[in-house]
């Protein structure tokens, strides 16, 4: 299982411009059976998203930036069994439950 978060974001990026919000993200991932922890919201994945790339402002390492950019990018333009097979997961930024 080799993640394909590069090759993904590189394509989102393309398509879309921009990188999709945590709401958009955390949407699709409660549609996503076994994307989050069991009883996991929306709402409650889009605050940890929200507080998480707040966090990563304030720092000065804009490689876990890059990367968490690039991560949300990959779970929205990923389908639902590739979320599964990991290929959005970055150990660095990941926050969307336990892998």
């Amino acid at each position: 299982m080799r993640p394909r978060l590069p090759a993904l974001a590189a394509a989102a990026l393309l398509l879309g411009g921009c990188t999709p919000t945590c709401e958009q993200v955390c949407d699709h991932l409660v549609t996503c059976k076994g994307a989050m922890p069991a009883g996991s919201t929306s709402a409650e994945c889009e605050e940890a998203c929200v507080a998480q790339r707040d966090l990563y402002d304030r720092w000065t390492d804009t490689s876990l930036q890059d990367g968490f950019d690039a991560q949300l990018s990959c779970l929205d333009a990923a389908t639902c069994e590739e979320i599964a097979a990991g290929e959005c997961y970055d150990a660095h930024v990941w926050s969307f439950g336990e892998r």
